[in-house]
């Protein structure tokens, strides 16, 4: 059975107050894994995937589209337990796995 749920990301790590709805979580479980999916006006930028059963992390980056996503992007990941570090290979390869 799967479970869908949508949010706007916070500002936590970011200087701005807010991203104004312009940056969605969209987050779902089903029996082997959590799943979580970043939106920056409207396109699908990244991907964290939580397997449940072999303790991994997956981190997926999309790409770079503009300054502002970028920022929908760094802090997306830095929620989900990446370093600056991390976020910077995750970049430059486009996928990082991680025990968890």
């Amino acid at each position: 059975m799967e479970n869908r749920e949508y949010y706007n990301l916070d500002c936590r790590y970011d200087t701005r107050a807010s991203f104004y709805g312009k940056a969605k979580v969209e987050e779902y479980e089903d029996n082997i894994a959590r799943t979580l999916h970043l939106l920056s006006y409207g396109t699908f930028v990244a991907n964290i995937v939580y397997y449940k059963n072999e303790n991994r992390v997956v981190y997926e980056y999309f790409g770079k589209y503009s300054q502002t996503t970028t920022r929908h992007q760094k802090e997306f990941f830095r929620q989900n337990g990446l370093s600056d570090k991390e976020i910077k290979e995750l970049f430059n390869k486009g996928h990082l796995e991680k025990e968890c």
